[in-house]
């Protein structure tokens, strides 16, 4: 009975002590690149003839191109405004980023001199936050916008490459 007392308690330590190590601490700065493909609907509201407000929320998944670290595979809900005044646009939007665990990371999207006419939109974001795992991130990013042919009116599909850093700031005392 000893024995078996024994082993069991060894085993027990082994796989604490491998778990641990399996299952480190995630780093607490980085580089992030990838890949968010998106869909969701959106609505005009007309100003005057030239000038107008478009809101959206979109849903979609964040995939890294190395395919592992704490970004990839991500569920994003983006949610934002982007105004047109004759013709130019300003886009403000918060893209809400949830890995499987349920921790978040925010972000904050910002597009300058946004066309109608159909290309590629670059943007800036920085993170702004973050939940669990995430508590106290912070960081940048640039990306490029690349929207599809719509597939029911709408509604609107898009994949934005992007890149940054991030970093995990201890809060101070």
């Amino acid at each position: 009975m000893k024995r078996i007392i024994m082993v069991s308690i060894l085993t027990l330590v082994m796989l604490v002590v491998f778990g641990l190590v399996a299952y480190g601490e995630m780093a607490k700065e980085d580089t992030l690149s990838g890949t968010v493909t998106y869909a969701g609907t959106h609505k005009i509201i007309a100003l005057d003839k030239k000038n107008f407000v478009y809101t959206y929320e979109n849903r979609g998944v964040r995939v890294s191109d190395s395919g592992e670290g704490p970004f990839h595979g991500m569920s994003t809900h983006n949610i934002g405004v982007c105004c047109f005044e004759n013709g130019v646009g300003r886009l403000k939007g918060y893209i809400f980023n949830m890995d499987k665990d349920g921790d978040k990371v925010v972000m904050e999207l910002t597009e300058e001199g946004v066309s109608l006419k159909p290309g590629p939109i670059n943007g800036t974001g920085k993170i702004i936050g973050g939940t669990g795992k995430f508590k106290g991130i912070e960081g940048n990013l640039e990306y490029t916008r690349r929207s599809m042919k719509p597939i029911e009116k709408g509604t609107h599909q898009a994949i934005s490459r992007g890149k940054g850093t991030w970093k995990i700031v201890e809060p101070k005392n």
